[in-house]
C-alpha cells in the first residue's frame, strides 16, 4: 500500500484492531512506555536550589531492578536531542513548551535522507521528499504507508514507526496546556544510541538515608513524584530526584540541539 491513505477504518475492522493492534506491529521486544523518560513540571525544591513551577519539566526514567524510578529536571524552552542512530539515519529532536512546563511544544523526526516528520499541538506535517502529507490531531483514524514508514493516527495518539524505531506520541490537554510527549515502545537491538530518550533503564543503588549510588558515585536523594506522560491517562509516579547530570552520567548541553 505504498502512498496510500485510509481515512475511515471500518467498524468492524477498527474493533479488531482495538483489541489486538496492528498486526505488523503486534511482535515487539520491548517494554511499553513505563520503561522510558516521562515528565512532569515540579514546584519542588531540587539538589540545585527551588525552581518555580513554570521552570521545569520534570523526566522520570525506570531501573529494572528497583520498585521506585529515578527522575531529574530539565528547563523550559530546551531543544533537546531526544535520539539518534546513526546507524540507520534516524534522529528525533523536541523542544519543551516555555509555558506550561509539562511537555513539548514540536517534535521532529528526521529518517534516510527525505523522510521527514514534524508534529506540533495543532497539526502533523510528513514528507517523503515528494509528497507532503498534513494531518489533524481529532481526525478520523488514518493509517499512512511509505516505503519503510508508518503512521498511525486515532484520536490523541500518533503511531509512528521509521525503520526499526517505534515512537507513540500523545497529545495532552491538562489545566489549560496542551502538550506532546513521545513514548518510546521499540529500538534496534545491539546499537549504541544517543540522546536523553537512549538512556533506558539506569540501574542504581539504593544506600541508608536515601543516598542512591550510581557506578562509582553517591549522593542524597529527595523524595518527589513525576507524571508519567507516556501513559495516556498520565498517572502520578514516586521518584527519586536527582540533578540531571548524575543520572544521565554527561551534562544537559550534551543533549542539546541549536535545530530541530
Amino acid at each position: 500500500m505504498s502512498g496510500s491513505l485510509t481515512t475511515a477504518l471500518q467498524p468492524q475492522a477498527q474493533e479488531e484492531e482495538d483489541a489486538a493492534g496492528p498486526a505488523f506491529l503486534t511482535e515487539m521486544d520491548y517494554e511499553p512506555a513505563p520503561t522510558f523518560i516521562t515528565a512532569q513540571v515540579t514546584n519542588l525544591p531540587t539538589l540545585t536550589g527551588s525552581t518555580l513551577a513554570e521552570d521545569y519539566v520534570r523526566f522520570l526514567v525506570t531501573s529494572s531492578h528497583q520498585p521506585k524510578p529515578l527522575c531529574y529536571d530539565v528547563p523550559v524552552a530546551t531543544k533537546l536531542r531526544l535520539l539518534t542512530d546513526s546507524s540507520s539515519e534516524f534522529s528525533m529532536n523536541g523542544e519543551l513548551k516555555l509555558y506550561g512546563g509539562k511537555g513539548f511544544k514540536e517534535i521532529a523526526l528526521h529518517y534516510k535522507t527525505d523522510h521527514h516528520l514534524i508534529l506540533s499541538t495543532s497539526e502533523i506535517h510528513y514528507s517523503d521528499g515528494q509528497n507532503p502529507v498534513k494531518f489533524g490531531w481529532g481526525q478520523q483514524p488514518t493509517k499512512y504507508e511509505r516505503d519503510s514508514v508508518s503512521l498511525i493516527l486515532k484520536n490523541d495518539e500518533v503511531d509512528v514507526t521509521m525503520g526499526s524505531v517505534r515512537v507513540v506520541f500523545l497529545l495532552h490537554q491538562q489545566d489549560g496546556d496542551v502538550f506532546l510527549w513521545p513514548a518510546v515502545h521499540q529500538l534496534p537491538k545491539g546499537v549504541t544510541l544517543q540522546g536523553i530518550l537512549g538512556k533506558t533503564d539506569v540501574q542504581y543503588e539504593q544506600l541508608p538515608q536515601s543516598r542512591i549510588r550510581i557506578k562509582d558515585q553517591e549522593l542524597p536523594a529527595d523524595e518527589g513524584t513525576a507524571t508519567d506522560y507516556g501513559r495516556a491517562s498520565a498517572p502520578s509516579v514516586d521518584c527519586w530526584l536527582v540533578p540531571l547530570r548524575f543520572v544521565l552520567q554527561e551534562e544537559l548541553s550534551d543533549f542539546t540541539v541549536s535545530q530541530l
